[in-house]
């Protein structure tokens, strides 16, 4: 046998080898992530996935049109829609027109810069939120409003 082919082969053994270890180490780690008598876990989780999520409610507190404070005479227009645990379906109906005024407020804070960015970077969403939990007295209890959603966004 030539000596180069002899050379080839051995380095193509030690390959097959490596790939054998490192099979046989996947496998015996994803049985011991499980545990003992578990299956190994599908796949990563999706961000946001959480198993058993509780069911989300959703209420429509409708459209917003609110001036900046810039000095050009500029318009914020929103519509906002919020997802709630428990059971506020009734309390977010009756106090719907607080709920508006303190959006309309906070709209009226910004400037169309501040608002596009805050608005982007999910800050505006946050405000919302811990504004309305702030007004309902519910920010830690477990009816409370856990996401707010802005599906429309215009400056003018």
């Amino acid at each position: 046998m030539n000596p180069r082919t002899r050379w080839i082969l051995i380095a193509l053994g030690v390959m097959v080898l490596i790939l054998v270890v490192i099979l046989a180490v996947w496998v015996t780690s994803k049985k011991a992530a499980a545990g003992p008598g578990e299956e190994p876990p599908k796949g990563p989780v999706v961000d946001g996935q959480v198993a058993n999520a509780p069911k989300i409610g959703r209420f429509d507190l409708g459209e917003f049109v609110a001036t900046s404070r810039d000095e050009e005479l500029h318009y914020i227009k929103v519509e906002v829609q919020i997802g709630f645990l428990g059971s506020l379906e009734k309390e977010l109906e009756d106090r719907k027109g607080e709920l508006r005024d303190a959006i309309t407020t906070i709209l009226m804070k910004l400037t169309t810069q501040r608002a596009k960015e805050d608005y982007i970077d999910h800050f505006l969403h946050k405000d919302i939120e811990k504004q309305l939990n702030l007004i309902l007295g519910t920010s830690t209890s477990e009816s409370r409003i856990i996401k707010v959603f802005i599906p429309t966004f215009l400056i003018n």
